[in-house]
């Protein structure tokens, strides 16, 4: 029988666990739900982890937690009714109740805080909400001059201020907002209490709108009619209130009557300010906020900017990540590959840019397919794949082996990449789990044309086999990679800077070799590979992956340091971490060239075949753990795990004679290495 299936994490969440004003218990997190809301709070400390509008699959923010004078709460849960839930902790010179109440749209968070010493107490309590793993539109922490917080996401908005003033003592907001009620003075067995709500809504004016009411604000609304050239409904556009500098300063959607209202507090002075559509390549002229004109925007036709690519394999499922030129609406349809019944369908219904779409409840070790449509949400046109095939992880007590392909550098001959990228494909003996890719997969990565190149020769293969991508020099850190495509939660920038995940037998660890040692972040991802490898040490196998390799003999620009035995600083620091813990194998890419060396019971392979121009000189003195390397040949690694073996087999595809003509090349099909790699 056909099922017909609309589901997300976050739906199943909703809609098979919860009912209104419910609370219960999922995984590690308490859930406080009603219609409006799906809150999770962890069960470990009291905080929040998940805090979502019914209507979206995505959490507005990720982490939170409460400090008292710099001590970081571990609560206890208390008591919980129909639409609240308490927590306490009761250590030291405080006891703090903490009390989360839902209420309609509004989360209320109540705490108390009671000295229970003898003396007067000096007490600061500061409250942060981490949105770093997220990517707002807008910030703004203050509301007329009063701090708060407002902040607009592609898939809505929350504003977060307390409930009997108007305002903190101080907001600061970057990645992650911190608030402070500042120091006050608790005698004792004095009790505090203090009440803010995270309220959420479509639009950071609608938020404002609700802050103007609540403290008798006085406000003008004004209305802005949006216009689309084809006629199309312009309901869900983004439209933008600028001041006289260009900067944003208020931020509302299109109703379904194709307005945008803006509420305007009266003492205010907005007459130089302009309103306009701003909603990814959607963009209309800006207009004075003050006056009558319509908004007018011009709508070409929709397609792929970013083809479809796989990413994040689990056994219930993969992440389809893709993105388009006009920000539209999708569906997702999956069919079960043997009966061709479908088994899911996905719906977004916000019209986005960006598409991550999390396919879930699936069976494991099972193959799918699946097709996207894009629907005609503002343009003419809609936009639909034909089925792409993909096969879901199966359980790691199940794998008895498996491959994984790596291949390096393409940078800016996308031609080549898509060369490589189609032989890869054509091998009709590959039954690849996942692509492993070094680094440099762009030559500019804060150009959104480089990427749009890389996703379409890219895709052959991945649309259907998922990536796990690590940072190379010519990404520059942009968020452009962290935009593109969703990878394991780890650390570091959009908590995809670092990440591990296990397959089968296997522990794989992609690390960014581009931090400089004098980075704060340099230390944080040092513990976090130590811990990260501790607590993986039951693994037969581990990989870790990098975009800069230790060693080298390439000497293209000149001498390098790594062409002495020391290499750089990652190989003084990272080093002594990979034999302490049994790292069996090292993945690079950088030199554009396929090298191998062989220390400490590790094997160490840099793989830049990919399709970046090749280097031809490599000319520094071998070091005694030298094995092999290879110049002018595209090519890739298969990687077969076995139980208690690694085979590994380079295959080159390309020879190119010129380097002066890097499009020249001439195809092979040539094994240039092969080796296994045995348990020590």
């Amino acid at each position: 029988m056909k099922k017909y299936l609309i589901v997300t994490f976050f739906a199943i969440l909703s809609v098979l666990f919860f009912s209104a004003d419910l609370i219960s218990s999922y995984q590690d997190n308490y859930i406080l739900s009603n219609n409006y809301l799906t809150i999770g709070i962890s069960k470990e400390n009291g905080y929040i982890t998940l805090f979502k509008s019914n209507e979206v699959n995505k959490s507005l923010f990720t982490n939170h937690k409460i400090l008292i004078s710099g001590v970081e709460l571990q609560n206890s849960i208390v008591e919980t009714s129909e639409d609240s839930i308490s927590f306490i902790y009761d250590e030291n010179d405080f006891k703090v109740l903490n009390t989360y109440t839902l209420q309609e749209q509004n989360l209320l968070l109540s705490t108390m805080i009671t000295n229970k010493t003898e003396t007067k107490k000096r007490v600061q309590m500061n409250e942060i909400i981490d949105y770093s793993d997220t990517f707002p539109f807008f910030i703004k922490s203050k509301i007329l001059n009063n701090y708060v917080l407002v902040l607009q996401q592609d898939f809505g908005s929350f504003g977060y201020f307390p409930v009997d003033d108007q305002t903190f003592q101080r907001v600061i907001a970057n990645d992650e907002m911190t608030t402070s009620i500042s120091f006050f003075t608790l005698e004792p067995e004095d009790v505090l209490e203090f009440t803010r709500v995270i309220t959420v809504g479509e639009s950071v004016s609608e938020i404002e709108k609700r802050y103007y009411d609540k403290f008798g604000i006085g406000y003008t609304t004004i209305e802005k009619n949006i216009i689309l050239n084809n006629e199309k409904s312009a309901k869900g556009m983004r439209v933008v209130v600028e001041d006289e500098l260009g900067t944003i300063q208020d931020v509302q959607l299109v109703d379904e009557k194709g307005k945008a209202e803006f509420y305007l507090p009266n003492d205010e002075d907005y007459g130089n300010f302009q309103v306009k559509v701003d909603f990814g390549n959607l963009k209309s002229e800006s207009v004075s906020i003050v006056e009558s004109e319509d908004l007018f925007v011009e709508v070409g036709e929709n397609y792929f900017f970013y083809q479809p690519f796989l990413t994040n394999k689990e056994e219930d499922g993969v992440t389809i990540n893709f993105r388009m030129a006009v920000p539209a609406r999708s569906t997702v349809e999956v069919y079960d590959s043997s009966s061709e019944a479908k088994v899911l369908e996905i719906q977004n219904e916000f019209p986005l840019e960006y598409h991550y779409i999390e396919l879930s409840g699936l069976q494991p070790d099972s193959s799918y397919e699946y097709v996207i449509n894009v629907e005609d949400t503002y343009t003419l046109n809609d936009v639909k794949t034909e089925k792409k095939a993909f096969k879901t992880k199966p359980l790691d007590e199940n794998i008895d082996s498996f491959r994984f392909i790596v291949y390096g550098d393409t940078q800016i001959y996308d031609e080549r990449h898509a060369y490589v990228v189609n032989r890869i494909v054509g091998d009709s003996d590959l039954n690849t789990a996942f692509i492993l890719k070094p680094g440099d997969h762009t030559e500019e990565g804060t150009s959104e044309k480089s990427w749009s190149k890389f996703f379409e020769s890219a895709n052959p293969l991945s649309s259907q086999i998922p990536y796990y991508m690590a940072l190379g020099n010519h990404e520059r850190n942009s968020l452009l990679y962290y935009r593109a495509f969703e990878l394991p939660s780890g650390g570091g920038d959009y908590s995809k800077r670092w990440y591990s995940f296990d397959y089968g037998n296997s522990h794989f660890v992609i690390l960014d070799s581009n931090i400089l040692e004098s980075s704060n972040l340099y230390e944080k991802q040092m513990e976090w590979l130590e811990e990260d490898l501790k607590n993986n040490n039951d693994k037969k196998f581990i990989f870790v992956s990098f975009h800069h390799p230790f060693w080298t003999t390439a000497t293209e620009y000149g001498s390098m340091e790594e062409n002495l035995p020391e290499g750089h600083f990652n190989t003084k620091n990272w080093l002594p971490i990979f034999k302490k813990y049994g790292v069996d194998v090292v993945i690079n890419g950088h030199i554009h060239a396929y090298e191998r060396y062989f220390k400490d019971g590790i094997m160490f392979i840099t793989s830049g075949g990919g399709g970046a121009k090749l280097n031809t000189n490599h000319g520094a003195d071998p070091l005694p753990w030298h094995v092999k390397h290879v110049l002018e040949k595209l090519h890739y690694i298969i990687f077969d795990v076995y139980e208690d073996s690694i085979k590994v087999t380079v295959k080159a595809v390309a020879r190119v004679d010129n380097p002066l003509f890097p499009n020249q090349y001439t195809p092979i099909d040539e094994v240039i290495d092969e080796f296994y790699i045995y348990k020590k």
